[in-house]
């Protein structure tokens, strides 16, 4: 697909966006997560979706009309970016029906993504692998956290627990259970390692993740109990997935470079963030850094890792051969340095100090002279 290392690109630039305007700029919380969530990550992963689908139910491509859906929730999230900004949000006409039409736009492609998807799994040579279930649970968060756009017009006076509950749903339904579900098979193939296990504990886990996303969400706007034990039982898929991993490819995950280190630190972030999550929810930390948090730790070294392994695929389709060895070899230079700068900084703004911001821009900063280094290289 010749959008994904567009899209890709497009995800770390409104990253680094963001983290200009967090260390620079007085940037409200809203214009932050939609900068990174909505114009940068959702378009990304609905295409690695379009992209994936096929591999897992061992089918044809994805059709045109499917991949241009990526493109279509790209113009959703700059729309609501576009509702968010200066001289717009003072026209509240205008903003509003920015944010009905952006939160639309994004729900035409997640719906019909997902609809494809399921007919795909109906039509698979044999068995669909079980991470395409991952799929269809994380667009249902997506679809649900679109859900509770309009309701924030509606209901003004639940205002902010539904805003926590879209945050949530978005955060942890769509972005995490797309990330663990990838992540399960992803490593593995990074490491050179087969991973036995994977399907079947992807096949037993995604009850907990489910459960957990579903519990936090409604949680975080509602009850603080319940919260709680949404992030009790997302964390059984990750202690799971993280035993095997540090029994079976911690020399992968703990080395300098390589796409592994930085998958490794990602899932590393994730279970600190919460962890961290839980001190919010008792009011023992401030959350005002939880988003930070959440983009910087986990996020980055996501998506730069996923990057490292892929972008020489998509750059290249078809045969492999040592021109990818290479690139890959380049992109994954010093991994395990910044991925470890973006998580320990990452973590230090969730725990409400924003010192942190700078030790993850350096991070940021290592990551995009690699990046340019191995790109320049390879042409």
């Amino acid at each position: 697909m010749k959008l994904l290392p567009l899209l890709a690109a497009n995800a770390i630039a409104m990253m680094v966006c963001t983290l200009l305007l967090w260390l620079f700029g007085e940037v409200p919380t809203a214009l932050a997560a939609h900068l990174t969530l909505a114009l940068g990550i959702m378009p990304l992963i609905l295409a690695a979706m379009a992209y994936f689908v096929p591999v897992l139910t061992r089918s044809d491509g994805a059709p045109r009309a499917i991949e241009s859906m990526a493109a279509l929730a790209w113009l959703g999230g700059a729309a609501m970016v576009a509702s968010m900004l200066g001289g717009i949000a003072r026209n509240p006409v205008a903003g509003i029906a920015l944010t009905i039409v952006g939160a639309l736009l994004a729900a035409k492609a997640a719906a019909t993504l997902l609809v494809w998807t399921l007919l795909r799994s109906r039509r698979s040579l044999g068995a669909a692998h079980p991470g395409l279930a991952w799929y269809v649970a994380a667009l249902g968060f997506l679809l649900l956290a679109l859900a509770c756009v309009p309701l924030l017009l509606l209901w003004p006076e639940r205002f902010a627990a539904l805003r926590l509950v879209h945050l949530h749903a978005n955060l942890l339904g769509f972005v995490g259970l797309t990330a663990i579900g990838t992540l399960q098979v992803l490593l593995p193939t990074a490491a050179g390692r087969w991973d036995k296990q994977a399907a079947s504990r992807l096949a037993q886990d995604l009850k907990f993740a489910l459960a957990g996303a579903a519990l936090l969400a409604l949680g975080a706007g509602f009850s603080g109990f319940l919260a709680a034990a949404g992030a009790a039982l997302f964390c059984v898929p990750l202690a799971r997935m993280g035993r095997v991993w540090l029994f079976d490819y911690a020399d992968q995950i703990g080395r300098v470079h390589g796409a592994s280190a930085a998958l490794g630190a990602a899932c590393v972030g994730l279970i600190g963030l919460l962890i961290a999550g839980v001190g919010h929810g008792l009011a023992r930390l401030p959350a005002s850094g939880a988003l930070a948090g959440f983009v910087l730790a986990f996020l980055a070294p996501l998506v730069s890792g996923a990057a490292m392994q892929l972008l020489p695929v998509w750059l290249r389709p078809g045969r492999q051969d040592a021109w990818h060895e290479r690139l890959r070899t380049a992109l994954g230079r010093c991994s395990g340095v910044h991925a470890s700068l973006l998580v320990a900084g990452g973590l230090i703004v969730a725990c409400g100090y924003a010192q942190g911001l700078w030790l993850a821009a350096a991070g940021l900063a290592l990551l995009l002279a690699v990046a340019t280094r191995a790109l320049l290289g390879a042409r």
